[in-house]
């Protein structure tokens, strides 16, 4: 079992209808507007698969629980404004649910020069994540922790596979 996690804010509805995937969710494209040059849904989306193919029906998560170490108020914010959800990566990949994995290892600030890596399941990298080196003052959360896309076949983690950790 390869156990991951990934925080939902409070008030999903990911246990009754699954963890959807960027497109698939309608959430906000603002934290890719300026990276893609345009605030039209679509044309992000069109943008995100240029990044790597099926970003856009991907969805992000972690090797682990996020360590609050008293460094980053948004950090802690994440922690409690949200609900923790796992789930079993080699499931999902001898299920067809996930089609590739993408390792997001690095970025610079607001996310401009990402660094993706097309992974295998074996290649996951479970060794502890840097929390200490996230600064939202400087727009580094995840740009400087490791986590990894996984590629969603239908655009969602469909709820019987997701457990609730919180």
């Amino acid at each position: 079992m390869l156990k991951m996690y990934h925080y939902s804010k409070h008030g999903n509805t990911v246990l009754k209808d699954g963890l959807f995937g960027i497109r698939k969710s309608g959430r906000s494209m603002i934290p890719y507007v300026h990276r893609a040059g345009t605030d039209e849904s679509e044309k992000i989306y069109e943008w995100l698969d240029t990044t790597f193919q099926g970003r856009s029906n991907s969805v992000s998560c972690l090797t682990e629980k996020i360590v609050w170490q008293g460094n980053d108020k948004i950090l802690r914010t994440i922690v409690d404004g949200c609900d923790l959800f796992s789930f079993d990566l080699e499931q999902l990949v001898k299920d067809g649910i996930v089609t590739a994995i993408w390792c997001k290892d690095g970025s610079d600030a607001g996310g401009y020069n990402e660094k993706f890596k097309k992974v295998e399941l074996d290649e996951v990298d479970c060794s502890p994540l840097t929390w200490e080196k996230c600064d939202s003052s400087k727009d580094l959360l995840f740009a400087v922790v490791r986590h990894y896309m996984l590629v969603l076949k239908d655009g969602f983690i469909p709820a019987k596979y997701i457990k609730k950790e919180n």
